[in-house]
């Protein structure tokens, strides 16, 4: 594994989210479905991506198995309780590697998980896609899951350099922030997960080979480093997203850009943000780097 490759925004009106990434400048790419009910739209950044998903066609979404993950079903009763950041995906060092490395770090694995959908190029042409997920799970992480992300498309049937270009500046996911009553709990969690994971002021944190953050905070430390944004709750022993923040090329251009669109988001230091309350449950933060 060597970073993110992207976070999962499910909400129950995938329209409405759309519409709100879009006034935050982000370009998106033509909606798609999903084979197990879900669709999407997705940001496509600087060799990683944010996914605006929701659950389009209920009656094809199978449910888990004793062995098998349900992408659908997990994220159709995630929103029962509301929208939010559902899920986290990681870059692959290969299908097998990816199962070979989560055994080797304890962790259960479901059953192999590979689908295919169509996606729309810029030209209206449809291409298909060819994907391998391997998900982990753990009790710490009942609304948090992750998995791997292992595209077997060639690279340039995805990466798309009119999807790539955002009103926004948006270059990469460079951090996500989880959020969990006592961090220090779940350090062996994450060293499994990233390698090394170092105590912070408030929570623990990872750096990732490609160069994102990853942090686990108190929801008090999270409040702080977030003025303005109300205290999240997480119940006792779990671990929740709660935002991500993404670099930008000039942040007063994106700032302006926020202002023009009438966007509800507050400036602190080097970062803009819209708390969670106003951005379909999960805090996003832009910066520089």
């Amino acid at each position: 594994m060597t970073g993110i490759d992207h976070v999962v925004l499910a909400a129950r009106d995938l329209a409405a989210l759309s519409q709100f990434y879009e006034r935050l400048g982000f370009t998106l790419t033509p909606q798609a479905q999903h084979p197990f009910g879900t669709g999407n739209r997705l940001a496509q950044l600087q060799g990683n991506f944010i996914e605006l998903l929701s659950v389009t066609k209920p009656d094809d979404v199978p449910e888990a198995g004793p062995d098998a993950y349900s992408f659908g079903a997990y994220n159709r009763d995630y929103l029962k309780t509301g929208d939010g950041m559902s899920m986290l995906a990681l870059t692959s060092d290969g299908w097998e590697a990816d199962r070979a490395r989560f055994e080797r770090s304890g962790f259960k694995l479901h059953a192999p998980f590979a689908f295919g959908r169509k996606a729309r190029q810029p030209d209206g042409s449809e291409v298909k896609l060819d994907f391998r997920l391997t998900f982990l799970t753990d009790p710490a992480l009942p609304r948090a899951p992750f998995f791997t992300c292992n595209h077997r498309h060639p690279a340039e049937i995805f990466w798309k350099p009119q999807y790539q270009t955002h009103a926004n500046g948006a270059r990469r996911i460079v951090e996500v922030q989880m959020v969990a009553e006592n961090p220090e709990i779940h350090i062996g969690l994450f060293k499994r997960l990233f390698g090394a994971v170092v105590p912070i002021n408030g929570g623990i944190c990872a750096g990732l080979l490609d160069g994102a953050g990853f942090c686990v905070l108190e929801p008090e430390a999270f409040a702080e480093t977030y003025p303005g944004v109300a205290i999240p709750t997480v119940p006792e022993g779990e671990v929740r997203f709660a935002g991500f923040r993404v670099a930008v090329a000039d942040l007063d251009a994106a700032e302006a850009l926020w202002r023009e669109n009438s966007v509800a988001f507050r400036r602190v230091g080097g970062r803009i943000y819209v708390s969670g309350e106003n951005a379909f449950g999960c805090l996003i933060a832009l910066s520089v780097s």
